[in-house]
């Protein structure tokens, strides 16, 4: 069984480590795409709604992604004035208590409640309101990625968390932090 939790912990890591890695190269979209815009816009009075509602969707895309990526690596934010004085045990009693009643929970919560709203959307490609340009589905189809995605590694925390609290030690230690 712990075994099994290791080796599952293990790939959660790897795969929100390799989706978060990839999207990372959507920031350069998202420079060129959005950032261009105003100078192009302004100065010589060109740019392009498309590349503005593009930029935008890979902006949401960064940020979704992100999420789950920055619960993998400890880069999310948290009251620290306890939590760095605990010992391991009781940083993962912590993690383990707030995953379970917090984490999973509101990522469930997103998951069920933003399936069907996808759905229709993509049956229809949906069109952004405002310029009708296609692609505002892909915001819609971006919710169920990232619940999925934090869901997966909100799993693998919990799958950590219980081999640490039942051996007493880390399982396996997270690898050193790459700059992403």
């Amino acid at each position: 069984m712990l075994r099994f939790l290791r080796w599952f912990a293990r790939a959660a890591d790897a795969i929100v480590d390799a989706t978060g890695r990839t999207a990372a190269w959507l920031v350069l979209f998202v420079i060129v795409a959005l950032f261009a815009q105003w100078p192009l816009r302004e100065l010589v009075g060109g740019g392009h709604l498309l590349a503005n509602d593009f930029g935008q969707i890979a902006h949401a895309a960064v940020f979704s992604i992100g999420i789950a990526y920055a619960l993998r690596w400890d880069g999310h934010v948290r009251l620290d004035m306890f939590y760095q004085r605990m010992s391991a045990r009781g940083r993962a009693c912590v993690d383990l208590v707030g995953t379970l009643a917090i984490v999973l929970p509101w990522a469930g919560i997103v998951l069920w409640f933003s399936w069907q709203t996808t759905l229709r959307s993509v049956a229809v490609f949906e069109r952004f309101p405002e310029t009708w340009s296609p692609g505002y589905w892909l915001f819609k189809v971006l919710l169920i990625i990232f619940s999925a995605l934090l869901l997966l590694q909100a799993a693998g925390h919990i799958a950590r968390d219980i081999v640490l609290l039942l051996e007493g030690t880390s399982a396996p230690p997270a690898p050193e932090r790459a700059a992403p």
